[in-house]
């Protein structure tokens, strides 16, 4: 009889398949209450560090929430004042990008047909479809940023029960814990990733902007302010971020003005990623939040089919946070060692 062969019991992969699938049903049904607590928790994560240094300036407790609190709303409306005005100028501007956009896809395809005896039949029509299609997408994604703002309310109210209860919801999950020292050490170990994560990528975002801004002005590229703001923002989700905000900006300039500014849009693109990669990443973030690329790739998917453009921003805290629990719980270090980044 062989026994080098390994002995999984059928019970304990079928609970692990209902537990997993019961998550994920509940994660697509709950949105609409999941999802804005969820965020919440991680936006008062991130304001419990500036109301902790309040706190040692001598500020009572209450005082330094508000304060923390005005901070998020004054960089909240500066944001959506930003981004909202640049929106109203591209959709004042969008009958003649749309007509633009019509002429080159007819043009390239015109090519097409003459030099590489491509057979496009119907090809005007079919640009047509492909424009409206895009129109389509850009109505979807708007649609998705409003959806967002109309929860920011119970988003608010939640972050501020969080930071007023802070101590209680500690205690609870330690009384959850028959190790205490143990489940500390995952409240700070969470804390810590998301904190260290999310405001290392606001930094990043930030330099990327000026970055962005400046090469783009000095090329002439149109709507310079807006391409820089989307590029950037776009960059807080790994990997595919880049692509997304980098590709749609090559796209619209070369849509609206050709050539050359898509490729001076290229060229700030790639010189701005190989800053953020090789400089950036390391000396704001660090090893931190190195996780395994298949695992990150694969969750942002994940949580972007079920959340959206919300699930794909927080889809790298929250794996963070897991793997930070596989390694403080017995039975599961192999999942956290599959999703740590690999030396």
């Amino acid at each position: 009889m062989n026994d080098s062969k390994i002995n999984i019991s059928g019970s304990y992969v079928i609970k692990t398949l209902l537990i997993v699938g019961g998550l994920l049903t509940l994660c697509y049904i709950g949105e609409s209450l999941l999802m804005p607590l969820l965020v919440a928790a991680i936006v008062a994560v991130l304001l419990d560090k500036p109301t902790q240094k309040f706190k040692q300036w001598g500020l009572p407790n209450w005082l330094s929430i508000t304060l923390s609190l005005v901070l998020m709303i004054i960089i909240f409306f500066l944001l959506s004042w930003l981004i909202g005005s640049q929106i109203s100028n591209i959709a004042d501007d969008w009958p003649t990008i749309k007509d633009k956009a019509s002429l080159k896809l007819n043009n390239l395809s015109e090519w097409a047909n003459q030099r590489l005896n491509w057979d496009y039949q119907n090809y005007i029509e079919n640009n047509k479809r492909l424009v409206q299609k895009a129109e389509g997408l850009a109505s979807s994604f708007l649609s998705s940023v409003m959806n967002l703002l109309s929860q920011s309310l119970i988003v608010f109210v939640y972050v501020v029960l969080l930071l007023l209860q802070k101590n209680m919801f500690i205690d609870f999950f330690k009384k959850l814990s028959s190790n205490p020292a143990a489940m500390t050490s995952i409240l700070k170990g969470s804390s810590k990733i998301i904190s260290r994560y999310l405001l290392g990528k606001g930094k990043i975002m930030i330099f990327l902007f000026g970055i962005y801004y400046l090469g783009f002005s000095l090329g002439s590229v149109p709507y310079a302010l807006f391409l820089a703001v989307f590029a950037a923002l776009f960059s807080i989700i790994p990997y595919v971020g880049n692509i997304i905000g980098g590709g749609m900006a090559v796209i619209l300039s070369y849509l609206y003005s050709g050539t050359t500014p898509a490729l001076i849009v290229i060229g700030v693109i790639s010189a701005a990623q190989l800053i953020e990669n090789y400089v950036l990443t390391p000396w704001i973030i660090g090893d931190e939040t190195n996780l395994n690329p298949f695992i990150t790739v694969f969750g942002i998917i994940l949580f972007s089919m079920l959340w959206g453009m919300v699930g794909a921003i927080i889809a790298l805290p929250v794996i963070g946070v897991l793997k930070v629990i596989f390694e403080y719980t017995k039975g599961m270090e192999a999942y956290a060692y599959l999703i740590k980044k690999k030396e």
